[in-house]
């Protein structure tokens, strides 16, 4: 009996161990999957933030360009005004010499 119970103790004892190996490899197994997954999410995650870097830097771009636009449609209004303005003395001064003029002329003719 002794033999038959010390053959049980082996058989036992090596399914035990054989559940251990087992268990160990699958842990083994397990922590590479999630490395993995680790590593491949860390990837996304630099895969993300450089796009929304590049995209960033785009519209920084977009914005340093279209600023730069405004400002130069902004001063060519102004210069448009000025003249305009210019004109407009100009035209005054045009108006104002020949109501000048034709006041002089009544006079001589009325004096």
């Amino acid at each position: 009996m002794s033999f038959a119970s010390s053959e049980e103790d082996r058989t036992t004892e090596n399914g035990r161990d054989r559940q251990i190996r087992d268990l160990e490899a699958t842990v083994v197994a397990m922590r590479e999957a999630l490395e993995l997954a680790q590593r491949e999410a860390d990837d996304r995650v630099q895969a993300v933030a450089a796009q929304a870097s590049a995209e960033a830097e785009q519209l920084k771009a977009m914005i340093t360009a279209l600023r730069e636009e405004l400002e130069s449609q902004e001063q060519r209004h102004g210069e448009v005004l000025q003249q305009q303005k210019l004109d407009a003395a100009d035209e005054a001064r045009q108006l104002q010499a020949t109501i000048q003029a034709i006041r002089g002329e009544l006079e001589e003719k009325a004096g």
